[in-house]
């Protein structure tokens, strides 16, 4: 049974993500394969969307749309059958479109709907011609009924190859960030410093949540995640552009930054300082407000050190920090 046209144009927006792509030589062999099959001049296939049909493939016109109000392709996706006009000067329904009334002047149309396996109607496949049309024998009608069948293989194929690609996508980011926080993690900030030119100089800024743990017990871990984000957000929105931020774990986090045209040493107490003000400003969660602060340790060293080595360089600046009573940034130059 056909569904309704809003839940088709739905079906479009959610799965298939085509309406307005560039042209595909899958579809546009079928629209010229049609057309030449039943040596028609013009085919197009016709997707819905909103107010107009619009032409995913063409062949034999320039169009590229065409409006719902009186066109050939609003009955067929009403139908669950081809739908053919022998003569549209003859047919009241379509005398006065605008492509029979004026140019190209179609007299003849016949098309297939695409229907999908959810039962949506989508579109059209569509054959037309300037001159009319007798007879379209039940042997058309069926070859360009598995025309459209092919149309919509082709696009529950795209769909699956779309959605495959986002799996793919997915699951990269999902290895090399935080669930909970959306920051790189520990492996992506390896990958980062690995990256690194042996020559470069880089800044890594280890931080470490005073206070974090007395919250997280006491108002528990729920909201412990909650406030673990409202922290990520104001690291991240409160760095330079090429910097980069990544959860350790717990509430560690790590901020790599690489030399510019400016002072690097100067640059990451700069970037220190404001996070210990920032992430030192109260929190709202809920009907709770929190207040954490955090010590950061500050490691400068060249690209050719691993993570590792350059960590325990950041901790040792970090435990003088903690030392210094908190809430503050210690350098450790390797």
């Amino acid at each position: 049974m056909i569904i309704d046209s809003k839940e088709a144009q739905d079906d479009l927006v959610r799965m298939y993500r085509i309406i307005d792509t560039p042209p595909e030589p899958n579809f546009d062999r079928v629209t010229k394969l049609t057309a030449n099959i039943f040596g028609r001049p013009v085919c197009t296939l016709s997707l819905v969307d909103r107010d107009r049909f619009w032409f995913k493939s063409k062949y034999g016109t320039e169009a590229t749309e065409m409006p719902r109000h009186m066109a050939f392709c609003s009955e067929t996706i009403r139908s669950e059958e081809v739908f053919v006009v022998h003569d549209a000067l003859a047919d009241p329904r379509f005398v006065n479109a605008p492509v029979v009334a004026n140019f190209p002047f179609f007299r003849f149309y016949a098309g297939a709907p695409l229907i999908t396996p959810s039962g949506a109607c989508v579109g059209s496949l569509c054959i037309l011609d300037t001159a009319p049309q007798s007879e379209f024998a039940g042997s058309d009608r069926a070859i360009l009924s598995d025309m459209a069948s092919t149309v919509v293989e082709l696009l529950e194929a795209r769909a699956r190859q779309l959605e495959l690609v986002e799996s793919n996508e997915q699951i990269a980011f999902l290895a090399s960030h935080d669930p909970l926080t959306g920051l790189a993690n520990r492996r992506r900030l390896w990958e980062v410093i690995d990256e690194a030119s042996t020559d470069a100089q880089i800044a890594l800024l280890y931080l470490d949540l005073d206070g974090f743990k007395v919250v997280n017990d006491k108002l528990g871990h729920v909201l412990g995640d909650v406030l673990l984000r409202h922290v990520a957000d104001r690291i991240r929105l409160s760095l330079p552009e090429k910097a980069l931020v990544a959860r350790l774990g717990g509430d560690e986090f790590a901020v790599l930054l690489r030399k510019g045209d400016g002072n690097l040493l100067s640059e990451a107490e700069q970037v220190a300082r404001h996070l210990v003000d920032v992430v030192g400003r109260p929190y709202e969660l809920g009907d709770y407000s929190a207040e954490i602060g955090v010590s950061i340790g500050v490691a400068l060293v060249r690209g050719d050190f691993e993570l590792d080595t350059t960590l325990r360089i950041a901790d040792r600046a970090l435990y003088e920090a903690k030392l210094a009573g908190r809430g503050c940034y210690r350098v450790a130059n390797a």
